[in-house]
């Protein structure tokens, strides 16, 4: 009789306790609620979280700001206006300008809200940021070809770079960048997503086959061209100091200034470079190494390297104001309130001239062209 209450009781299947297993089950589910919590930012905000915030508001008020200065500077201004390079400007501007638009749109997606469990409202927010950056990535190597062409081919510019041609590479930038942002709506992992992220829902394919190889395709060209417009004007240079040392005749002393390259410009578009290298590199570095799994950066590391990257857009103005003085008397004028014809009546009529002249490179050398003609003509 006891060997059989043993076999039994041995045989029987063991009793669980129902309030230690609940227990677990409760502490598992809440741990893995707070890290989901923790990694969207949903639930108490770190003091961290709230400076990244802060920090994005303080971008998104520069960058709508500066951007409309520029757009409304060239809208208004005729010596701006007249200037062709100034239209790649103001395609970079408008595109950054609409990467400040796009970046509240971004941030409402740390907020707290269940909007990131939605598919069209997180790919939207990815087709946004991609194209509005891709067209000023693009717009930035047109503005560099547009330099060099001016500083290599000065007194052929008019005929390479017109505003049909200038107006064609625009629209192209746009809508490459258009096409490249929709890749994500129909190539993503927004099934297994575990949270409406650029490394969770972007393929792997897209990030290190298009995204990435853009960027560094761009940056190369970027730098290869800049290298080539200060090799030659270095030689131009030099060039013009050798003319005006041996040469006594001001006709020949004439012609060789032609050859001064413009100088603002060429510094402008150097400024515009460092300051994309030292924006974009840092979150296409840490994109690539969670990608690869090289190292685990962490949530805040990510997005203070996206943040950096967009701050690329609230930079370009203050370039254009800091280096650009046509730029820079508009931007004056917009902000006292005084319209391009009230600006222009102030100055004396030689200044208005020299100052239309010598806007573009392409002026420059025109004015530069009349003068020996003139001087004949009185001779």
């Amino acid at each position: 009789m006891q060997s059989a209450m043993e076999v039994s009781s041995s045989t029987s299947p063991p009793t669980w306790d129902f309030q230690s297993t609940q227990l677990w089950s409760s502490a598992a589910t809440s741990d893995s609620t707070a890290e989901a919590q923790t990694q969207s930012g949903v639930g108490s905000p770190s003091a961290g979280h709230i400076l990244w915030l802060a920090i994005n508001a303080v971008l998104f008020v520069l960058i709508l700001g500066g951007n409309i200065l520029t757009i409304v500077a060239v809208r208004t201004c005729r010596h701006l206006r007249s200037v062709i390079s100034n239209l790649f400007i103001l395609s970079l501007a408008v595109s950054d300008f609409c990467v400040g638009l796009a970046l509240p749109y971004h941030l409402v997606f740390y907020m707290g809200l269940d909007i990131g469990a939605m598919r069209a409202p997180c790919l939207l927010r990815f087709f946004l940021l991609i194209c509005a950056c891709c067209v000023s990535m693009l717009t930035l190597i047109s503005i560099a070809v547009d330099r060099y062409i001016a500083v290599v081919y000065a007194l052929h510019y008019r005929r390479y770079m017109t505003r049909r041609v200038a107006y064609s590479i625009i629209i192209c930038n746009w809508s490459l960048g258009a096409l490249v942002a929709l890749l994500p709506v129909f190539w993503n992992r927004w099934p297994e997503a575990q949270a409406c992220e650029f490394d969770e829902v972007l393929a792997p394919g897209y990030i290190a086959g298009v995204i990435t190889p853009g960027f560094i395709v761009i940056w190369i060209c970027m730098l290869l061209v800049y290298w080539r417009i200060m090799r030659e004007a270095s030689k131009q240079a030099q060039r013009l100091r050798q003319s005006v040392v041996y040469n006594t005749d001001e006709a020949t002393t004439m012609r060789s200034l032609l050859l001064h390259p413009d100088w603002k410009s060429v510094q402008i578009v150097v400024f515009i470079m460092g300051c994309f290298t030292l924006c974009w590199l840092p979150y296409f570095c840490v994109a690539i190494a969670q990608l690869f799994s090289i190292c685990q950066s962490s949530s805040m590391i990510y997005k203070t390297t996206f943040s950096l990257a967009i701050a690329n857009s609230a930079l370009n103005p203050i370039i254009y104001s800091w280096k650009n003085s046509g730029f820079r008397r508009a931007f004056a004028q917009t902000l006292c309130c005084r319209t391009a014809r009230q600006g222009e009546e102030q100055l004396p009529g030689d200044s208005k001239h020299r100052m239309e002249a010598t806007s573009s490179s392409t002026g420059y050398h025109q004015q530069q062209e009349k003068q020996p003609k003139q001087q004949k003509q009185q001779g």
